[in-house]
C-alpha cells in the first residue's frame, strides 16, 4: 500500500510546482536589469521549487540531506559532468533543428548585451534554475521514485521535468535532458553534480541559440551541420558512458556487499511504473501541462 501511496503523492507535489510556475509566469516586471528583478527572480525560484520541496519532505518525515544527494562529488565525476553536458547539448540541438533551436526559456544575443547583462543572464537564466530545479526534480521527485527502481525513476522524473516546461513541441528534448540529469545524479550520487551539469547546459543553450539559428538559416545544406553535431554527440556519449562505468565500478568495489541496495523484482517495478503513469496525480500533471501550454501559445 505504501508503494502505491508514494506514486500518488509524488506527482501531486509536481502538480503544486506546475501551478506555482504557471501563476508566476503572469507576473511581468520588464526586461530592465534592476535590484527588483533580481530579487523577484530569486524569490520566485525559491517559492516555486525549494520551499515546496522542503515542505513536502518535512511532511513525509525527517529530512535526510544525504538521501537528497547533498554530498560533494569528487574530481573523478567532473569529467563525466563535462562530457554529459556536451552530449546533452548536441542531442538537444539535433532534436530542436525542426523548431530552430535548443530547449530553453531564454536566449541571449552575445553581440547586444553588456558585461552586467551577461552576469545577470548567467545568474537568472543559468545558475538559479539549475540549482532550484535539481532540488525539486532530482533530490525530491527522482529520490521518491527511485525506491522502486532506477529505470522507473528516470522515466517518471524525466517526464514530469519535461511537462513542467509546458511545451509539447519540446517534450522529447526536455525529456532527454531530464534523463541525462537523473542518470548523472544516480552515478555520482550527488545533486551538486547534476546542478553543475544543468548549469553548463543552460549556459551553452542561452548563449549559442542565436548563433546556431543564424548558421542553420544561412546554410544551403544542413547535412554538414547535422554530421558535425551527430559525431560530437556520439563521441561525448562514449566518453560519458566510459566515465560512468568507471565510477560505478569504483563504488561497487568500495561498498560492502551487505550494503548493496535491494530493489523489488522486475515485474513489481514494471507494475509500479504502470500504476504511477495512470495515477490521478500524474494524469493531472499531464492534463495541466497541456492546458498551460495551450494558454501560453495563445498569449
Amino acid at each position: 500500500m505504501s508503494k502505491i501511496k508514494d506514486y500518488h503523492i509524488t506527482p501531486v507535489f509536481a502538480l503544486v510546482v506546475f501551478l506555482i510556475i504557471f501563476a508566476a509566469s503572469y507576473i511581468k516586471l520588464g526586461n530592465e536589469i534592476t535590484a527588483t528583478t533580481l530579487l523577484f527572480a530569486f524569490v520566485t525560484q525559491i517559492l516555486v521549487f525549494v520551499l515546496p520541496s522542503i515542505i513536502y519532505k518535512r511532511i513525509k518525515g525527517p529530512i535526510s540531506y544525504k538521501d537528497m544527494g547533498f554530498r560533494p562529488f569528487g574530481a573523478s565525476s567532473v569529467l563525466l559532468v563535462l562530457c554529459a553536458s556536451v552530449f546533452m547539448f548536441c542531442a538537444s540541438v539535433l532534436i530542436g533543428l525542426k523548431s530552430n533551436g535548443v530547449s530553453g526559456a531564454y536566449y541571449a544575443d552575445p553581440a547586444e548585451i553588456t558585461i552586467p547583462g551577461v552576469i545577470y543572464i548567467i545568474v537568472i537564466y543559468c545558475l538559479l534554475p539549475a540549482v532550484t530545479e535539481e532540488i525539486a526534480f532530482r533530490s525530491v521527485i527522482y529520490g521518491e521514485y527511485r525506491k522502486h527502481g532506477v529505470f522507473g525513476a528516470v522515466i517518471l522524473s524525466s517526464a514530469l521535468f519535461s511537462l513542467m516546461h509546458f511545451s509539447m513541441s519540446s517534450f522529447f528534448s526536455y525529456f532527454l535532458c531530464g534523463a541525462v540529469l537523473a542518470l548523472v545524479y544516480e552515478v555520482t550520487r550527488s545533486v551538486f553534480a547534476s546542478m553543475l551539469l544543468h548549469f553548463l547546459y543552460n549556459l551553452m543553450s542561452v548563449f549559442s541559440q542565436k548563433i546556431l539559428s543564424e548558421a542553420a538559416n544561412k546554410a544551403d545544406n544542413l547535412i554538414p551541420f547535422v554530421f558535425v553535431f551527430v559525431c560530437a554527440m556520439l563521441l561525448f556519449l562514449f566518453f560519458s558512458l566510459s566515465r560512468a562505468q568507471r565510477l560505478l565500478e569504483y563504488y561497487a568495489a568500495k561498498q560492502p556487499e551487505a550494503e548493496n541496495e535491494k530493489f523489488p523484482p522486475l515485474h513489481d517495478r514494471l507494475r509500479s511504473l504502470l500504476i504511477s503513469v495512470v495515477s490521478p496525480g500524474f494524469l493531472l500533471c499531464l492534463g495541466f501541462a497541456v492546458f498551460a501550454g495551450f494558454m501560453r501559445s495563445g498569449q
